[in-house]
């Protein structure tokens, strides 16, 4: 998270085209509604469910997208006003295709879920019905990249390997993320890429950036990393939407990898505004108990656990609309407030890296790495859980390509690996 990028609003230091595209994607972004409900699985088998949502365009059906639940939960979409349809079944043999032997349910005919602005839908029961009492229109296999690559919300990509000359992970499509994130999922997309083919022999390290970023600033990193014996991962998402969305969205892609690869012992590692991104997900899969998704490993980088001022800032004077995220990173925010309500388990050890070469705050005035807070980096509730807590004479970003820092994460990851 760059200080600049939060404070460019006041000194006028962004173009006229900005201020309107920013102001035009919160306008569209704040038009979403929540369609919500109740999945219930009666099945013992205990596999996964997974929830299609359909939208009525144009007379015609198509799937909008998914979500991967790996029981009996609350579902959650973000959607636009229109017409709808729900569908789920259980994937007892895991292959993200629907069999007439796998319970199922199909909600909203014949007429659909009439979604209507300010007018959330919350109380939606879907609850599967044994094999034979539903029939599933046809839809392609949903592990295709081909599939995903048609969905209308977003152009999400799960296990699709990349390297670090991608188009999609430039500086300008980080930026783009925080200043347009309605435009940057439409555009560019996002999700969990690999650099290289699975490997059940090899570690996963999912690595997730800070707001305004991009996967390639962890190469520092990366091209240091052992990496026959750790595999990464790379995290993409738009890091002006609010946060909840993004953790949903990350939700999302551990639940997909893990039921195309059945990994273990995945390690997370996040910068900035990442790391909270990083802990809301680790409590929710605390919450619903789904050790499967729990990392056992989690190292956080510089990040502004009691918020940044700036987002206050921002929400408090700004002339333009407002990047959602900024709700999201103001001190004492509710997000930031519900991270500290979900304990860490001996079994998730935390790493807290915190950078503390820099001046005074320009909001202030008090010790900084050029961009967050050390009081923000070094909330004492995180501290208290942490493991280890370690300090490095960087600045907010040039911590990434310390030479000091990936020394001693390379010893983190050794020594876990041992275990």
């Amino acid at each position: 998270m760059a200080l600049s990028l939060l404070t460019s609003v006041f000194l006028g230091a962004l173009p006229g085209c900005t201020f309107l595209a920013l102001q035009k994607n919160v306008e569209i972004y704040e038009q979403h509604v929540r369609l919500s409900g109740q999945l219930r699985n009666p099945s013992q088998q205990g596999k996964p469910v997974i929830v299609l949502l359909y939208q009525m365009r144009n007379k015609k059906k198509r799937i909008l997208t998914y979500h991967i639940y790996h029981r009996s939960d609350r579902f959650q979409f973000s959607v636009m006003p229109g017409q709808y349809f729900l569908a789920a079944f259980e994937d007892a043999n895991q292959d993200l295709i629907f069999q007439d032997s796998e319970w199922a349910v199909h909600y909203g005919s014949p007429s659909g879920i009439s979604v209507k602005p300010d007018q959330s839908q919350l109380n939606l029961d879907l609850l599967l019905l044994p094999p034979g009492n539903t029939v599933l229109e046809k839809f392609p296999n949903l592990a295709s990249p081909a599939t995903q690559g048609k969905f209308g919300l977003s152009k999400l990509r799960f296990g699709e390997i990349v390297n670090f000359e991608d188009s999609r992970f430039t500086k300008e499509k980080g930026q783009l993320g925080l200043w347009e994130p309605l435009r940057f999922m439409k555009q560019v997309g996002g999700g969990l890429y690999l650099l290289e083919q699975f490997d059940p022999k090899k570690i996963p390290v999912l690595f997730i950036h800070g707001a305004g970023g991009s996967p390639h600033s962890w190469a520092p990193i990366i091209e240091q990393m052992d990496r026959e014996a750790y595999q990464p991962w790379l995290f993409s998402y738009a890091s002006g939407l609010y946060l909840d969305d993004v953790t949903q969205l990350l939700r999302q892609a551990m639940s997909q990898m893990y039921l195309s690869y059945k990994f273990k012992k995945p390690i997370i590692v996040a910068h900035s505004m990442g790391g909270l991104i990083a802990r809301a997900a680790v409590n929710l899969a605390i919450q619903k108990g789904r050790k499967h998704e729990i990392p056992l490993l989690i190292i956080t980088i510089s990040t502004p656990w009691g918020g940044h001022q700036g987002a206050q800032n921002a929400l408090d004077y700004s002339p333009i609309g407002i990047i959602p995220s900024w709700v999201d990173l103001a001190p004492g925010s509710p997000f930031q407030k519900k991270l500290f309500e979900t304990q860490l388990p001996p079994t998730v050890p935390h790493y807290l890296f915190f950078s503390y070469k820099g001046g005074r705050n320009l909001f202030s005035n008090v010790r900084n790495d050029g961009a967050v807070s050390l009081a923000s980096q070094l909330v004492m509730k995180v501290q208290n859980s942490a493991q280890k807590t370690l300090g490095f004479n960087e600045g907010h970003t040039r911590i990434l390509a310390s030479e000091e820092m990936i020394a001693e994460f390379n010893e983190i990851l050794k020594n876990f690996r041992k275990k």
